[in-house]
């Protein structure tokens, strides 16, 4: 597996990620993986968690029985993730940037990953490799915030205080440029003092159109569910939020 362009921008987010973000989304995401993919899957499916993060969805499915690949570009993302199970084959390598044999019965990548990459053409060379990695009549399933997640939650501030850590992160969108900035101010306790730290996360709205087209160039057959009105997901979470099933043509 190639190591490099490993994408470890989100190292510094890793412990606040860990401890205070995304437990909505993940209370939400497994019914939704079992209404779009998950009921599609033999038992014990081998199953690759692109973009896995602290490790959250891919325990659970290690959990069900399934054999779990994680691969994420961050290295104290996947320290995490570790330390949650030692049932998933958890790598370091970039989603725009990696090749495994084509031994996977589905491919997941969650929690907006997807968004995280800035370029189309970086886009189109994820398919590509996720292509490449699934066996004939595969599937891959991935969410993507649509535009009006940025221009309706994004843009919000939001807090955390408690004796561990204090943050603040702030967002903002671009309609120009598509492009979703949310800077974050840390500060961690660090004996009589409190220790500061700041870092950016970016996003990229991709139109459904741009999307279809190239899952459609990379050899699969696509189609697009609203993640509130097609899956049921709830609260704000769902907001402006698709998902896409894409299968590998074959048997």
């Amino acid at each position: 597996m190639s190591r490099k362009k490993i994408f470890n921008a989100y190292d510094p987010f890793a412990w606040l990620y860990n401890r205070y973000w995304g437990e909505e989304f993940h209370h939400e995401a497994l019914p939704v993986l079992d209404r779009l993919i998950l009921h599609l899957l033999p038992s014990k499916a081998e199953v690759l968690d692109l973009c896995c993060g602290d490790g959250r969805i891919a325990a659970s499915l290690a959990q069900r029985g399934y054999r779990v690949t994680g691969i994420d570009g961050s290295e104290q993302m996947l320290a995490f993730a570790r330390q949650r199970t030692n049932r998933v084959d958890f790598r370091l390598a970039d989603a725009r940037d990696f090749s495994l044999p084509p031994r996977f019965d589905a491919v997941i990548s969650t929690f907006d990953s997807l968004n995280h990459v800035l370029k189309t053409d970086d886009l189109a060379k994820v398919f590509s490799n996720v292509f490449a990695c699934l066996k004939p009549g595969g599937h891959f399933a991935f969410d993507l915030n649509r535009e009006e997640a940025y221009t309706d939650l994004w843009s919000r501030t939001a807090s955390t205080v408690d004796k561990a850590a204090v943050s603040v992160a702030r967002g903002s969108y671009d309609r120009n440029t598509g492009i979703a900035v949310c800077n974050v101010t840390l500060l961690r306790p660090d004996g009589e003092c409190w220790k500061r730290s700041d870092f950016r996360l970016m996003q990229k709205h991709h139109p459904r159109a741009d999307v279809l087209r190239l899952l459609q160039a990379a050899g699969f057959d696509a189609s697009v569910h609203d993640a509130q009105l097609d899956l049921g997901m709830q609260g704000d979470i769902g907001v402006g939020r698709d998902f896409y099933l894409a299968a590998k043509p074959g048997a």
